[in-house]
Formats: C-alpha cells, structure tokens, sequence
C-alpha cells in the first residue's frame, strides 16, 4: 500500500527535485521538450522513470478538449462481430486510443431502446472523440439526430449507412462481388430456381445485398428468383418453413447471414428435404460454426477483423485531421468459401452457363 500511494504522490514538483531542474522545466519536458536540450530533457525523463511516473490524461484532456478515447458500439455476439471488435482494438491501440466499449445487450436483437440510449449518453458524458457503430446502434444514431449535430460528433459505421448529413464515414462489405461469387457458383451447378431469404429492409447492408443479387440474376437468362424479408423476431423459423413448403421447385437457398441458413437446415430438415440433395444452401459471413454443421456450409467469407481495423483508422484519420474532408467508404472484398452444401441441381443442366 505504501508503494501505491508513493505512485500516486508523484508530481511534478517531486520530478524537479530528483532530477534538479525547475518544475516548469519538467513541464516542458513532458509536453514534448520544447526550447530544452537532450540532456535536460533525459535527465527529467529518468528522474520521471525512477520515482514511477505516469502522465495524468484527465488533466491532458481538459487541457486539450482531447480524450483520446473511442465510443465503441459493437457488441460481440457472434463470432464475426468478435472478430470486427478485435481490429478495432488493434487499430485504435496501435494510434494510441482506447475503445471504451458499451452496448445494452451481448445477442440481437435488442428491442430495448431505452436502456440503448442510456448507452449512447453514457459514450457522450464521457466526451468521447469519435464512435463507431455497428448497423443495429446506427439505427438508433439516425432516431436521435439532434444529440449528434450538437456534438458534431465523428462517426464511422460498418456495413451500415447514415443520412449524408451525418457525414460519417463507412467501411462496407463489397456485396456486388459477393453477388457475382454466389450467382457464379449456382448457375455452374444447374440451378435454375433460386431463393433468397434477405436480412431485414431497414438495414442499408441487408438492402445492398438483395438488391445486387437481384441485379447479377436480372443478367442470368432462364432464371427464376424468389425474395423473402424475414423478421428479425422469433418467428423467424416459421416463416422459413412456410416458404419452403410453398416453393417446392426451388433447388438452392442464398441466405443473407449464416444464421439465417443454420434455420434452413433446420426448417428442411423438418420437411424431409436433404441438403444438398435436396436444397443447395449458401450463407454470408463464415461464421465458425459454419464449417461444423452437417454438411458444411458453402458461404461467403468476409473480413472482420479488417473491416474492424479499418474502421479504427477511419475515426483516428477523421479525428487528426486538420481540413474538412468529405466522408469515405472503403468496401472490403469477400470471397466464396465452397463447402458440401451445395451441388448440382435436380436435373439441372450445367453445360454452358454463363452471366
């Protein structure tokens, strides 16, 4: 305990006396040693070494409007955003920032709006430089404007977009290559009847997603598409299996996220339709347990930890910055990682297909 409150006795004034300059000299010297040469300026930073110093940032803060910390908005409830909060905390570490990370419930989806913004000014009371946000909290962003405009606060969302006036910058996913790696591999299986269960329309990546699949089928001739907006609720499952049941010709299903095609195996399973003899099933995300369910789903890879990195050094680059600058994307290329559960359709006839 002793040890401790010697820590935390250090001062300035106790540099000054161990080191044998004036106070206002060590003060210069810890801002930077400015006006001071290489010896004084190492023997104050030795004398700050042996009696254990450590810079008080809430003081650096209140001097420079400053607090070197980021509100962090992304809850790590699968495994991709896990992966997405880790090179977040990679790229704001690696520039000396700290994430302060709060969100109001670790699985979605939250309903809870109440206790999300009470989150949302807790980031704000702490007088964070940026934040970034993932779509669910950007959501909740856009519905309290006005807090934002008065805080004029920098804003990066990942695969989620704001109103221009935020003018927040955005790190997505590349879905037209996503489109084309899916599109590519059903037709070269035969697949002529195809079904695509989208993500929720109020979401800017859902809506991406569905719209460029749909424009790469619009260039596949003899293709049949089917759409279906599934509810971000419980019932989820049951709309799945009451559109699979009324579909019968269907012979491939490209799901808009992992967990999405987890329920469709599920669902197909309940009504006797194998997979892949059956059903071709295609997710997004490559979730971990992807590569464990039975068969192994065919989906497409994302970045995670890149989209997070990125987003990092987004908000740092908005905040450093010295001229207004318009707002950037970066879209992060995905890839298709074929697995079991697809394979050629019912009949289907692979000979010459093409986009």
């Amino acid at each position: 305990m002793q040890q401790i409150a010697e820590r935390r006795a250090v001062s300035q004034s106790a540099i000054a006396r161990e080191a044998g300059v004036a106070r206002t000299t060590v003060s210069l010297a810890l801002r930077g040693g400015e006006g001071l040469n290489h010896k004084t300026i190492a023997r104050v930073m030795d004398a700050a070494d042996a009696l254990g110093y450590r810079p008080n940032n809430l003081v650096h803060a209140i001097r420079s409007g400053r607090t070197r910390m980021i509100g962090v908005m992304v809850p790590p409830s699968n495994s991709f955003w896990s992966d997405v909060l880790h090179g977040i905390h990679d790229g704001l570490t690696e520039h000396d920032y700290v994430p302060l990370a709060l969100w109001s419930q670790h699985q979605m989806p939250q309903t809870n709006e109440v206790l999300e913004l009470r989150q949302i000014e807790r980031l704000m009371d702490w007088r964070v430089d940026g934040a970034i946000l993932w779509p669910w909290f950007a959501n909740l962003y856009r519905t309290h404007i006005s807090d934002l405009k008065r805080r004029d606060l920098p804003l990066v969302t990942i695969d989620s977009m704001l109103p221009d006036s935020f003018r927040a910058d955005v790190v997505q996913t590349d879905e037209a290559q996503g489109a084309e790696a899916v599109v590519d591999h059903l037709l070269s299986l035969g697949h002529k009847e195809i079904l695509h269960f989208a993500g929720p329309n109020s979401e800017s990546w859902a809506r991406d997603r569905r719209s460029c699949f749909a424009e790469v089928l619009r260039r596949a001739p003899g293709v049949k598409p089917h759409f279906v907006e599934l509810p971000v609720t419980q019932s989820r499952r049951t709309y799945i299996r009451e559109t699979l049941e009324c579909l019968d010709k269907v012979t491939a299903v490209f799901c808009a996220t992992d967990e999405i095609a987890e329920d469709v195996y599920r669902e197909a399973a309940a009504l006797g339709k194998r997979i892949p003899e059956d059903l071709s099933v295609i997710g997004y995300g490559n979730e971990s347990f992807g590569s464990r369910l039975t068969p192994a789903l065919t989906t497409v890879k994302q970045k995670p930890y890149s989209m997070g990195l990125a987003a990092a050094r987004m908000i740092v680059s908005r905040i450093e910055q010295t001229k207004a600058a318009k707002p950037k994307m970066e879209r992060m290329p995905v890839e298709l990682v074929p697995r079991m559960s697809t394979a050629v359709a019912r009949g289907g006839d692979t000979s010459g297909y093409q986009i």
